[in-house]
């Protein structure tokens, strides 16, 4: 019987050992893989419920319409989601929640009060003589303003009245320069009064002041208004947060729900004082 000499056994004993070696890495990069792709999955997973979760109680706070903005809680099978409302406007300064528009899209800032069904109530409304009217962030050079104000004259007729605001001095053809009074960190403003110049409606009652950005088709930017008189409540905005208590993944949503105002037509029913027909 032939022996195999010392130093091939050695050489195969190393290479067994490589062999080994190499398998050992190439399983366990496949395990930490595997592992890893499972608790990514587990974590969109849970997400999602999370997210699902939040959405619900977003769901069930305008399904409700609580009168109260005493946080409550939505059961989602066993997950629960904390739904804080919050009262938007009522103060002397509104800001839509937030909220960035853009361009021609209406933001409405009631100026007669909301009763607990949301329908008009004229005993509650603004009573200040003048508004400060901002928006625009600074990233955009030219962002104007079209601000429509619907009113009740003495007659009882229901009016509007409309004027544009443009940020630049070059560019204000059939439009006024808006002037240098901002509101903190907004770029633009325009003060309006209601007691003289254009949007004086002495003796009448503002019921509606509606705002229309322009030339910011890309990129959404901030209103804000502000009076040294309180406008009347605006509607609610709702965060909705829910948490998967093993993993701690938390979802939030926030959700703004103002009060329905009439669509921008009829503006123009009023402007032109007459019936529109087809």
């Amino acid at each position: 019987m032939e022996l195999m000499p010392k130093k091939n056994s050695g050489q195969s004993l190393l290479i067994i050992l490589l062999v080994t070696a190499v398998i050992l890495t190439v399983g366990l990069a496949v395990a930490s893989y595997s592992i890893t792709d499972i608790r990514i999955s587990q974590q969109e997973e849970e997400s999602a419920r999370a997210f699902s979760a939040a959405e619900a109680g977003i769901e069930e706070a305008l399904k409700q319409r609580p009168a109260t903005d005493e946080e409550f809680l939505v059961e989602v099978g066993e997950i629960s989601a904390k739904v804080k409302p919050e009262t938007q406007g009522g103060g002397n300064k509104f800001d839509f929640g937030g909220s960035k528009f853009p361009s021609g899209e209406l933001a409405n800032v009631w100026l007669i009060g909301h009763d607990v069904n949301e329908e008009l109530d004229p005993s509650v409304k603004f009573t200040g003589d003048s508004i400060k009217i901002c928006w625009g962030d600074g990233s955009l050079s030219k962002v104007s303003m079209v601000v429509a104000l619907v009113y009740r004259n003495a007659a009882n007729v229901y009016k509007v009245i409309r004027q544009g605001y443009d940020a630049n001095a070059g560019d204000t053809v059939g439009f006024e320069q808006a002037n240098s009074g901002k509101c903190t960190g907004l770029a633009f403003a325009k003060d309006i009064s209601l007691t003289s110049g254009i949007f004086n409606i002495s003796g009448g009652t503002p019921y509606l002041l509606r705002l229309k950005l322009l030339y910011n088709e890309a990129t959404p930017q901030p209103i804000v208004v502000e009076s040294s008189s309180n406008f009347p409540t605006q509607g609610r905005c709702y965060d909705s947060s829910a948490t998967i208590e093993t993993s701690q993944i938390t979802r939030k949503i926030r959700q703004c729900q103002f009060y329905q105002a009439p669509p921008e037509i009829f503006d123009y029913v009023l402007f032109s004082e007459e019936g529109l027909t087809k």
